[in-house]
């Protein structure tokens, strides 16, 4: 279904970004030999989001893209757009469901003090959430560019 293979492109993009630059940790907060940040051209400008709060830290963008995400996942997991079933998207749906339940995860984090994680979910999406944000926008890149090949 073509609306499921746009929504997990676009969804992977955009979990991908809300993890790598979402929180205080990212590539955007080390400092460079001069002393300022490095970033991306144009993520200021982009994070000036809603009502003078970062895009990528709004609680309800947060929410939404991370509960789509996962819930794509599910879809395309188990009715690809094109080729076999859990075959042919087998790659896309699991970075989606990575992507999706850690910025879901990561969002029960900041929205409630008291929650703590399971360990084993702490440790693979919490833990390893640079890399699948990493994951996540190379996925939708390649999805985007590849529609047809098998796996992507």
């Amino acid at each position: 279904m073509a609306q499921f293979y746009c929504l997990s492109v676009l969804l992977s993009l955009l979990c991908g970004l809300i993890l790598i630059y979402g929180q205080d940790e990212g590539f955007g907060d080390e400092p460079l030999e001069g002393g300022e940040k490095a970033s991306v051209p144009g993520i200021d400008k982009i994070q000036e989001g809603i009502a003078g709060e970062p895009l990528f830290e709004n609680e309800l963008f947060r929410l939404v893209c991370g509960a789509l995400c996962l819930v794509t996942g599910l879809v395309i997991f188990f009715v690809p757009y094109s080729g076999v079933s859990v075959i042919g998207d087998l790659i896309p749906a699991v970075i989606c469901l990575f992507a999706g339940a850690c910025v879901l995860l990561l969002w029960m984090e900041d929205r409630n003090e008291e929650f703590v994680p399971p360990e084993i979910l702490d440790t693979i999406l919490t833990n390893n959430r640079l890399y699948i944000g990493i994951a996540a926008l190379g996925a939708g890149v390649l999805h985007f560019i590849l529609p047809g090949v098998p796996l992507l």
